[in-house]
């Protein structure tokens, strides 16, 4: 019935001066079908009809409800467990939604959709962040913009991405330096030793531990920044058993489970390489 709805409605006819197809009624139509074929318990149905709707929305230029449709579609197709074909229609609805002008909205999808993902794609999630994070970045929101790098360092971390996660947390410092939470840049400061440390690099390490002193004058006599000194210390020092101590301080113990699972693979130089597993368990 919602079929021949649509088909009607986007006839034309001379006799009854309809000139024009009625896009916005099939689309319309199409909706209501859709919430039918969900309700039937035919989630993919329901996404087909919301993509035809959104077919008809760009026919009448209405960009903000083309993507508000796919969005619907993808989230349809989520919950049925297709995450192959909702990931492209999420990713067109968020691009469609910044066309609009709605970069929130835009963002808020670029979440969604992240997380359908992450499991199986982390690469593509963190270009889904990346972008994600550029939207913010225009419309001024700057947690959620903490939020998007946060999570672009946690996937890099897992794929052991070193350099890239350190670029992130940088990234991240700076946003917190501008809103003056010298806490989370402590927080931050000590997630980039570690980072870079995973590098081997205590000499990139020194230089960002300097650089945060140099930005946020209070970092510098908090218990985070001492651990930040000890790390470097312990890590120049060569001496393993002593930078493992440090590994155990307090500070370090509370932080999140990426930087734990990290913590497990840092041995002082010339000792045990980075990279070989420690205990399944966290340090916490």
């Amino acid at each position: 019935m919602r079929f021949l709805i649509n088909q009607k409605n986007l006839k034309t006819s001379l006799l009854k001066l309809k000139l024009k197809p009625d896009y916005d009624g099939a689309a319309t139509a199409l909706e209501r079908a859709s919430v039918c074929y969900r309700n039937a318990g035919d989630p993919k149905k329901a996404a087909k009809s919301l993509v035809d709707a959104a077919g008809h929305y760009e026919q009448i230029g209405n960009i903000f409800h083309a993507a508000k449709a796919r969005e619907g579609a993808a989230m349809l197709l989520r919950d049925a467990g297709d995450t192959a074909a909702a990931y492209p229609l999420f990713e067109k609805a968020i691009d469609q939604y910044a066309e609009s002008g709605s970069l929130d909205t835009a963002a808020m999808t670029v979440d969604k959709a992240a997380k359908v993902i992450v499991q199986g794609e982390p690469e593509q999630a963190i270009k889904l962040y990346e972008k994600g994070l550029a939207l913010v970045q225009q419309s001024d929101r700057s947690k959620m913009a903490g939020e998007f790098l946060s999570q672009i360092t946690r996937l890099n971390l897992r794929l052991e991405r070193y350099d890239q996660a350190a670029k992130a947390i940088r990234e991240e410092i700076e946003k917190y330096v501008e809103v003056k939470e010298p806490g989370r840049v402590g927080q931050l400061t000590l997630a980039l030793i570690l980072v870079q440390l995973a590098r081997g690099d205590s000499v990139a390490a020194a230089k960002c531990y300097q650089w945060v002193v140099e930005q946020c004058a209070e970092f510098e006599f908090t218990d985070d920044a001492r651990a930040c000194r000890q790390l470097i210390g312990g890590w120049e020092g060569g001496d393993d058993e002593q930078f493992q101590n440090v590994l155990k301080d307090g500070v370090l113990r509370s932080m999140d489970n990426e930087y734990l699972r990290l913590m497990k693979k840092l041995h002082a130089p010339g000792t045990t390489s980075i990279g070989e597993e420690g205990e399944e368990e966290d340090l916490k």
